[in-house]
């Protein structure tokens, strides 16, 4: 049996570490992952274009991107950089970018999946980007949603696209908080009794996904025929890496969760608990046992997104050592 090749997780466009052999040792090379292919991985990294061969890589990964600005790791990165990192944690059904926007559609579900993330220059006029994105979504028979993000307190209409949707008659909607954390100072799971542990599953169990869908009336009920419940699953299952969570109580399931890996950050979502159990440490414990597994994976930060009004959840989180990182807008039409 071979041993595996340590570049085979990686692709272009990621931003990686790649340990090499070398006459007298080992030496790291960081930066973009340009190219690979069978014989060789292209790193460019802050002092040029690095070819390694493949034979003598001994350890690859991908790691975060650059911080924008010193401090803590889940801090310091910049807000552009982490809305492209949520997206492959909550990965739409379909995408198609449009210069430096990145258009989602997955059936209406969620705001997330389903809507534009300007995350740079269109490449045509503002107005016809506009336009552009609305026939997209027009085609798809979804509503018209822009995603606008920035730092805590920002305004909308200090915001150029705010402002040009604004004029477009689109109205805001849903805002919502983006919370970072360090890994390594995140709790661990506490169970509440003896054998009372957080299950966690790499695909969601019928169990668990009959138990989500009953909390959720997006999808509810979770058959074949509702479009959202088909593009939920799809969503759900489709980041690199994924596990979903449940706790269990006198044969019943009262919360579960999901967590999702990508670029060297992982993401929580769907944190739902019955509401007869809540304020009982379900969600503490549930929260420690996705902590656990990113650490185990060597993952050193966490991020999730809450909505504003919700302030029982961003009460809990900020207890836990969350902290705001920037805050998003939809903008409908």
């Amino acid at each position: 049996m071979t041993d595996p090749d340590p570049v085979d997780r990686l692709r272009p466009g990621m931003r990686v570490v790649v340990r090499q052999r070398i006459e007298h040792g080992v030496t790291d090379a960081l930066g973009d992952l340009v190219a690979m292919d069978a014989n060789t991985v292209s790193i460019r990294t802050r002092r040029g274009l690095v070819v390694i061969d493949r034979t003598a890589v001994t350890a690859a990964k991908e790691v975060p991107p650059k911080p924008s600005r010193r401090g803590a790791a889940h801090l310091a990165i910049s807000m552009h950089d982490l809305e492209r990192i949520m997206v492959d944690g909550w990965p739409p059904v379909e995408r198609e970018e449009l210069g430096g926007w990145l258009l989602r559609a997955g059936a209406g579900f969620t705001g997330r999946a389903n809507s534009v993330l300007p995350l740079g220059d269109p490449g045509i006029p503002v107005s016809d980007a506009i336009d552009r994105c609305e026939s997209w979504y027009d085609e798809r028979g979804l509503r018209h949603l822009f995603s606008v993000f920035g730092p805590v307190g920002f305004s909308v209409d200090d915001d150029p696209l705010g402002r040009e949707l604004l004029g477009h008659d689109y109205e805001p909607i849903n805002n919502a908080l983006v919370l970072t954390a360090a890994v390594a100072t995140l709790p661990s799971e506490a169970p509440q009794g003896p054998g009372v542990r957080v299950q966690l599953e790499s695909s969601p169990s019928q169990t668990w996904w009959d138990t989500w869908a009953a909390w959720d009336e997006r999808v509810a009920p979770a058959d074949e025929a509702n479009a959202a419940a088909a593009a939920a699953r799809t969503v759900m299952t489709s980041s690199p890496d994924q596990l979903f969570a449940s706790l269990e109580r006198g044969g019943a399931v009262i919360g579960v969760a999901r967590v999702a890996f990508a670029h060297a950050w992982a993401g929580v979502f769907v944190v739902h608990v019955a509401p007869e159990h809540r304020r009982t440490g379900v969600a503490l414990q549930l929260m420690g046992a996705l902590a656990d597994a990113a650490r185990a994976r060597g993952i050193p930060s966490m991020y999730l997104q809450v909505t504003r009004a919700n302030s029982p959840a961003r009460s809990l989180y900020e207890r836990l050592g969350f902290s705001v990182h920037h805050e998003y807008v939809y903008l409908g039409g």
